[in-house]
C-alpha cells in the first residue's frame, strides 16, 4: 500500500517548467516583469501538477504581516441592526477577500487591537473617544476612519452629509414647511455635520433628542415628544431607521404622512416593512466600504492615501408633502 501523496511545491512547478525558483515565484506575484511565454509556461507546469499557488500565510509572514485588517464596529450586539452597517461591511469584505486578506471584526473592548493587524479600520459612528488609538499610533498600524473623528495620521472616508442635509432641507421647504423638528443620533461628527445642514434652512428647528439608529429607541422618544402636541408640519431624522420609527409612531396616533406630518431620513436603505417609500438622503454606502477597504490596502503597502469624500443624493420618497394649513 502506497503512503500519502506529498503536495506538489512551487519548487516542483519551477523544475517542471525549466525556470528558477525566484522566476517561478515571480511568476505567481507578479512583483516584477516576467516574460508573458515564461508565465504561461509556469502557470501550466503548476496546472499539470495541481499546485494551487503560493501559501499567502506563508507569504505575509515573511513579509511582516498578519494578512489581516481589523475593523472596529462598535457594540456588535447593535452594529447589526443598522441596515447601513451591513453593505458596508459587505463591501470592505469584498475587497479584502479578492486581496487575499481577512478581516476581523472588533467590539468595544480594545484588547483585540494588540493582536498583530496590518491595518485597522475604525468605523464606530464617529465615536471620538477609543482607549486603542494610542497605542495603535504607538505600533505604527496604519488607520483608516469612517465618517469621523478626522484622527492625525489616519486616512479619513466621510460622505458629504451637510450638503445632503441642506438638500434635504431646502426641499420641504420649497413645500411650504416653517416649522421643523429633528431627531438627531447621538453626538458624533454625522450628527453635527447633518444637523449643521438642516439648520442652514430651518435654524429654530425643534430638537426632539438624540438616539442610536435603532426603530424601538426612536419610536420611543418621538412618541414622548409627539405626546406634548407640538406645532410641527416636519419631523427629519438623521437616519432611516429613525424615519420609520417616526411614520410608525405617527400612524399609530391617526396622524397621517405626509398629509398632517412630512418624516424624512438618511442613508437611502431599504424599508420594507413600510408601504411607503421615505424622502431620504443616500449615501453610496457599498462604494465608502469599497473606498475604506481600498485605502486600508494602499496603507498596507506604505502608499499615501488621500482623505475621501463621497457625494450623496437627495430621493424624494411619498413621506414628504406640502405643509398642513391651520
Amino acid at each position: 500500500m502506497s503512503g500519502p501523496t506529498r503536495a506538489p511545491t512551487l519548487a516542483d512547478v519551477a523544475t517542471a517548467a525549466g525556470v528558477s525558483l525566484s522566476t517561478a515565484s515571480l511568476a505567481f506575484s507578479g512583483n516584477k516583469p516576467v516574460s508573458a511565454a515564461t508565465r504561461e509556461r509556469v502557470l501550466a507546469a503548476a496546472a499539470t501538477l495541481g499546485y494551487a499557488g503560493p501559501n499567502p500565510l506563508a507569504r505575509n509572514l515573511r513579509q511582516g504581516r498578519s494578512g489581516v485588517v481589523g475593523i472596529a464596529v462598535g457594540r456588535l450586539s447593535t452594529a447589526f441592526r443598522d441596515p447601513a452597517a451591513l453593505p458596508m461591511l459587505d463591501a470592505v469584505s469584498e475587497v479584502l477577500e479578492s486581496a487575499g486578506v481577512g478581516l476581523l471584526l472588533m467590539a468595544d473592548g480594545d484588547e483585540q487591537s494588540r493582536l498583530p493587524l496590518d491595518a485597522v479600520i475604525y468605523d464606530n459612528c464617529g465615536r471620538e473617544t477609543w482607549a486603542a488609538y494610542d497605542d495603535l499610533v504607538a505600533r505604527d498600524v496604519p488607520l483608516v476612519v469612517v465618517e469621523g473623528p478626522a484622527w492625525p495620521g489616519t486616512t479619513f472616508i466621510d460622505v458629504d452629509h451637510r450638503a445632503g442635509s441642506t438638500a434635504l432641507a431646502e426641499h420641504l421647504h420649497q413645500l411650504g414647511h416653517r416649522r421643523a423638528a429633528l431627531l438627531t443620533l447621538e453626538a458624533s461628527h454625522p450628527q453635527r455635520e447633518r444637523e449643521a445642514g438642516i439648520r442652514a434652512v430651518f435654524p429654530d428647528a425643534h430638537t426632539i433628542g438624540a438616539c442610536p439608529s435603532d426603530h424601538e429607541a426612536a419610536q420611543s422618544i418621538v412618541a414622548a415628544y409627539l405626546d406634548s402636541a407640538p406645532d410641527v408640519t416636519a419631523v427629519v431624522c438623521q437616519s432611516d431607521v429613525q424615519a420609520a420609527a417616526v411614520v410608525t409612531e405617527a400612524r399609530r396616533r391617526g396622524t397621517r404622512v405626509p398629509e398632517d406630518l412630512s418624516v424624512a431620513g438618511f442613508d437611502g436603505v431599504p424599508t420594507p416593512w413600510l408601504d411607503l417609500e421615505l424622502t431620504t438622503v443616500v449615501q453610496p454606502i457599498a462604494e465608502k466600504g469599497r473606498a475604506t477597504a481600498e485605502a486600508a490596502l494602499a496603507r498596507v503597502d506604505g502608499e499615501d492615501v488621500a482623505d475621501v469624500l463621497l457625494p450623496v443624493a437627495l430621493r424624494v420618497g411619498e413621506s414628504t408633502g406640502p405643509a398642513r394649513t391651520g
